[in-house]
């Protein structure tokens, strides 16, 4: 899409050797306020039911959704300000941190996500565990972290492998919209940096996870509180 460039559909992302993600049930993208006509047109095509919004209450009031206007979509808020992304914020806008300080600082964020924001995930993947909410859309401002982060843990829930999981994650390298968080004193190295996709920020989540809850699994059951019923429901709502 030309207004919402890391948009993308799961479908095709082997769970296991038996199963793979659905086509056309699950998407992912980056901020929807800029898609143009021929962008509405495609969106109508993917027949899309509901568009989960990671973003909080701020970024959406200054870029609210721009969604098909013939088309009843539910629109979801499980937004979040990821913790330490204000300090990591002003620290990159100082000018003086360099892009080893910047990713340093953004494998700290990662790993704060999934253990401070376990509420926002559960919630987000409750919806999608409602097959009536389905086609699904998950969206953030850049597509990349917290959307990144979230459905991270629906694929690792479903049984796709981390290494799939990690080539899902850097698609999101390549062209991305213009964010406007970043001021004049702004390193570019540095704000190359904070865009990137860089695996070890999705490791960084995943360590976490490990180091406070042990297992993934202990960190859906007890993190995320989801019942093995729950888990069984996703994987036969979105592979097949």
């Amino acid at each position: 899409m030309a207004g919402a460039l890391n948009f993308r559909d799961l479908g095709g992302v082997c769970a296991d050797k038996n199963s793979i993600v659905r086509k056309g049930v699950l998407f992912r993208s980056d901020g929807l306020s800029r898609l143009t006509e021929s962008d509405l047109k495609l969106f109508e095509k993917f027949k899309i039911n509901s568009v989960i919004d990671l973003r909080h209450a701020e970024e959406i009031a200054k870029a609210p959704d721009k969604l098909p206007q013939n088309m009843s979509i539910n629109q979801i808020t499980c937004g979040f300000y990821a913790e330490g992304t204000k300090e990591l914020f002003q620290s990159v806008n100082s000018g003086l941190t360099n892009a080893n300080e910047s990713k340093a600082l953004m494998r700290k964020v990662y790993a704060k996500m999934p253990i401070a924001h376990t509420k926002e995930i559960q919630q987000t993947i409750k919806y999608v565990l409602n097959q009536s909410n389905l086609p699904c859309l998950i969206h953030c401002m850049s597509g990349k972290d917290r959307t990144g982060l979230v459905i991270a843990i629906i694929l690792k829930a479903i049984g796709v492998p981390m290494d799939t999981i990690i080539e899902d994650y850097e698609m999101s390298n390549g062209d991305y919209q213009q964010v406007d968080v970043f001021g004049p004193k702004a390193l570019p190295e540095s704000v190359s940096a904070v865009m990137a996709a860089d695996a070890t920020y999705l490791e960084s989540s995943f360590n976490a996870i490990k180091e406070v809850y042990t297992t993934f699994d202990n960190y859906l059951t007890n993190g995320l509180v989801l019942q093995y019923t729950d888990i069984e429901k996703l994987k036969s709502s979105l592979t097949t």
